[in-house]
């Protein structure tokens, strides 16, 4: 809850600071207006386009151009969420002018797509330069990287498996079923062993029976009141109570 509450604080300070600063420079053609009336418009604009990307950034990242390059995955992000943005700038101008805006279609939603292009970009960067997503932390790029542990234990699957993202590992009587990008496979060992073995890799145990990698998580759902996790492979893993405030703080 204190992760979701900080991320919360820090949407909520950047789309108002990005309200005044795009109504202090009077950009798309706003500056003949009072800056009150700027500041609503952009502030309306710049909410819309943050709920828009936090709807559809997780979905471009995991679901459809997982592992591509991060220009084209923010491109995709802006392109979709340019379209409501274009609406509520519509609507303002249709408050003002007492018509709908029809005229140069094609050119106002490339400008907004330019607008929404500038604004996530720069979020992005901000964004791994903090820490918050993805990449290193500040200073700790002199750092050495641990080795993983994944590799090694991925050496008991077949050789086809050599070098796959892990997805996650469950439990299936005393077998473990090796969830990757490249497929599954049924080992035989403890879940208990296995999860020693991980224990310096980035994921965590969300059930009795299941843990989860970090990077194989697609997205985080509810089903008849019970949390699950759906991996990238589209596999569903259950979050049990006992671990869901653990997966809510590392996950969400």
């Amino acid at each position: 809850m204190a992760l979701i509450r900080k991320y919360f604080w820090l949407g909520a300070a950047t789309v108002l600071g990005l309200g005044a600063v795009f109504s202090f420079l009077g950009v798309y053609d706003t500056d003949n207006l009072p800056f009150y009336q700027r500041y609503v418009f952009w502030t309306a604009t710049m909410l819309t386009g943050a709920l828009g990307t936090a709807l559809t950034g997780p979905w471009v990242f995991n679901r459809l151009l997982p592992g591509r390059n991060p220009a084209l995955q923010l491109a995709c992000v802006a392109a979709i969420i340019s379209f409501p943005v274009w609406l509520v700038i519509g609507v303002f101008e249709a408050s003002l002018t007492g018509s709908w805006p029809l005229n140069d279609v094609p050119l106002q939603y490339l400008r907004t797509f330019a607008v929404s292009m500038i604004v996530i970009g720069g979020s992005y960067i901000a964004a791994r330069a903090l820490g918050l997503i993805g990449g290193l932390t500040p200073g700790a790029a002199s750092e050495e990287a641990a080795p993983s542990p994944v590799p090694g234990f991925l050496e008991r699957l077949p050789a086809k498996y050599r070098g796959a993202a892990l997805y996650a590992v469950s439990s299936e009587d005393h077998y473990l079923r090796v969830h990757t990008d490249r497929g599954e496979e049924l080992i035989l060992m403890r879940l208990s062993d296995a999860m020693r073995e991980l224990e310096d890799a980035d994921g965590l145990q969300t059930h009795r029976s299941w843990w989860v990698a970090r990077d194989g998580v697609a997205d985080v759902a509810r089903e008849n009141g019970r949390q699950k996790i759906v991996l990238k492979s589209g596999v569903e893993a259950p979050v049990s109570r006992s671990f869901a405030a653990e997966v809510k703080a590392a996950i969400l």
